[in-house]
Order: structure tokens, then sequence, then C-alpha cells
């Protein structure tokens, strides 16, 4: 009987894992000269702990003036991202033409300090994240 019940409590604690679930919460600026989307897919597991987040921004030109943002942004982003260290913020160029440029971040955010998350709307809690983009009004989708 006892070896029944020890190898019952090993099945039982072998089969508890710890899940990741996904969430994306998609966001839009529009202007009469560009289209401004982005999209963040936070991972986070079953402590409501975030773990992973890919944050994608995308700009589309709509007339001359936008195409002259896009160059602005272009030449803004390059200085910008030399300040994040490849372990922590993963920067990838998807889109790059003369209408449209996408920049990529993978973040590890749990290795990533305050002021960081910051600049991307972050939270290391779950929680907290989606209670703010609900105060912002923007909706997440579970993946």
């Amino acid at each position: 009987m006892k070896k029944y019940s020890v190898l019952l409590i090993i099945l039982l604690t072998g089969c508890v894992t710890n899940m990741d679930f996904s969430k994306t919460c998609n966001y839009e600026y529009k202007t009469t000269h560009l289209n401004d989307k982005t999209s963040i897919t936070v991972i986070y597991d079953s402590d409501d702990v975030i773990n992973e987040a890919i944050i994608v921004h995308s700009y589309k030109a709509l007339d001359e003036d936008g195409l002259k943002t896009i160059s602005n942004i272009k030449n803004s982003i390059i200085s910008y991202n030399n300040k994040y260290n490849d372990e922590e913020v993963f920067v990838y160029v998807s889109k790059d033409s003369k209408y449209e440029y996408e920049i990529k971040y993978k973040l590890d955010v749990q290795r990533l300090d305050s002021s960081v998350l910051k600049e991307f709307k972050l939270n290391k809690s779950s929680i907290k994240f989606f209670n703010k983009m609900r105060k912002e009004n923007i909706e997440c989708e579970v993946n």
C-alpha cells in the first residue's frame, strides 16, 4: 500500500505543469498621411507572469507627407534601438519599402527594468498589463 501511495504522489506531481498562455492586443492610429498599427503579443504563465512579449509596429504611408514621416521614423528608430541589449530586446525589421515599414521587437520581459517596460507599455504582471489595456480601450484576444 505504501508503494502505491508513493507512486500515486509521484504521478500526480509529475502531471502538474505550468502552462503558458498568450493574448494579442492591437491598436491603430490613423491620420490623413499615415496608418500606424501596433500589435503586442504577450506570453504569460498560470501565475500571471509575463515572460515574453512580441511587439510589431507597422507604418504605411498614404501620401507624400506620409513618405516623409516613414523616412523620419526609420532614421530615428536606428538610434533608438541601439540602446537595447540584444539578450533582452531582439529587434528585427520585417518590412522596409518606400510606402511601408514594419519593425518587430521580441522582449524577455522578466529581464527588463521598469524604464524599458514603460517604453514598450508593458508590465511584468499580466493582470496589470491587461487592466491597463482595458483602461485605454484596447481589445486583447486570446491566441
